[in-house]
């Protein structure tokens, strides 16, 4: 049973845990516009949609989130036709692929066309210089970076290949990590499901990859700009789903977590998916750590979805970019109390990279 919500937790979080887990009393809103900003700051606005409920809501905010609302519909579905395009044209020339995170992820919601999309991120089974230059024979320009290498074959999605679906900034974590993702390829590979609207089934992770992968990818995002909670609604529901494993199958989930460094920031996920969105206690998979949690659930308040509403962005984009990298710092060094290593290791990767572009603008 879901706890009682904490004192410092607001209207918008209080119908978010509702409209998740509807286990609760209906609560009352007083401000739908400011639970519609809300929403739109953490892209969940089909998640939170009050349509079906008896609600006090003004009739031209209705109209505009019910547009909204039908142009995430549309989009996903334009997604859904979108990865089969995608799985044709890699699959036509030789590459094995598994669809990352977004519209698998939409699969495990009750309602999967109420997932806010972004792009596409496929992971491709090649070797770095194979994926690179077959990128690049189609689009000479593609940009790359750490996690990944743009593949514009679409004009209105954007996709993402990955030749792994998770990096790491901690040396030693990451070559533990490849040698993880190594071991449980093969599977992945061959875990099929079908997307909504499609006649073609796709290769998506399993939950005990995604449990493990998903949890690393909110660790890498927390330690760029940010998460927000449409990824601890991913992971909500990736937790829902793993209720299904046996004993085993979910302590070796903990293990891997403990051996790849994912521990800590696993209990402050779990205090945030028990506490705030009412997930079960028996869908747990490491007691929830309130401190670390409260850290969390800050970040995610003040910058909503990947960090894009935060000040530092505000900064970036009005070109004060010093006060900019201050800020991140300073942001970055918060978390160092629970998560040394990592805080380490991704303030030297910023670092470098800095110095990479300053270097580059000189030549």
């Amino acid at each position: 049973m879901a706890k009682e919500f904490p004192e410092d937790v607001n209207e918008g979080l209080a119908w978010l845990r509702f409209s998740l887990s509807q286990q609760a009393e209906q609560p009352v809103v007083t401000d739908w516009e400011a639970l519609y900003q809300f929403a739109k700051k953490q892209r969940i606005l089909g998640v939170c949609a009050p349509f079906q409920y008896q609600v006090e809501i003004g009739q031209q905010l209705l109209f505009q989130w019910l547009a909204e609302v039908q142009q995430i519909k549309g989009y996903n579905a334009l997604l859904n036709k979108r990865v089969i395009e995608l799985y044709r044209v890699l699959e036509g020339d030789g590459f094995r692929c598994c669809i990352l995170k977004g519209q698998g992820n939409a699969e495990m919601y009750p309602e999967p066309s109420s997932r806010m999309s972004g792009d596409i991120d496929v992971w491709v089974d090649a070797d770095k210089e194979t994926l690179q230059q077959y990128v690049r024979s189609r689009f000479p320009d593609a940009k790359a970076c750490f996690k990944h290498i743009k593949f514009p074959i679409f004009k209105d999605v954007e996709v993402d290949v990955h030749l792994t679906p998770l990096k790491l900034y901690t040396p030693w974590l990451q070559k533990k990590l490849q040698r993880w993702i190594s071991e449980n390829k093969e599977v992945q590979f061959n875990h099929e499901v079908m997307l909504s609207g499609t006649d073609m089934p796709i290769h998506v992770p399993t939950v005990q990859f995604n449990a493990v992968y998903q949890l690393g990818h909110i660790m890498i995002h927390l330690f760029d700009e940010g998460v927000g909670f449409r990824q601890l609604i991913d992971y909500y529901y990736v937790l829902k789903k793993a209720k299904e494993l046996s004993a085993e199958e979910r302590q070796e989930i903990v293990d891997t977590w403990k051996r790849l460094g994912m521990y800590r920031l696993a209990t402050a996920v779990m205090w945030i998916e028990y506490e705030i969105l009412g997930l079960p206690e028996d869908a747990l998979l490491a007691f929830p750590h309130q401190s670390r949690g409260r850290l969390l659930l800050a970040d995610i308040l003040e910058g909503g979805n990947f960090g894009h509403y935060s000040v530092r962005r505000e900064y970036k984009r009005s070109g004060k970019v010093f006060s900019k990298r201050v800020l991140s710092l300073l942001r970055l060094l918060r978390f160092s109390r629970f998560f040394p290593s990592m805080t380490f290791f991704s303030i030297i990767y910023r670092t470098i990279t800095v110095l990479r572009l300053s270097v580059k603008r000189v030549i």
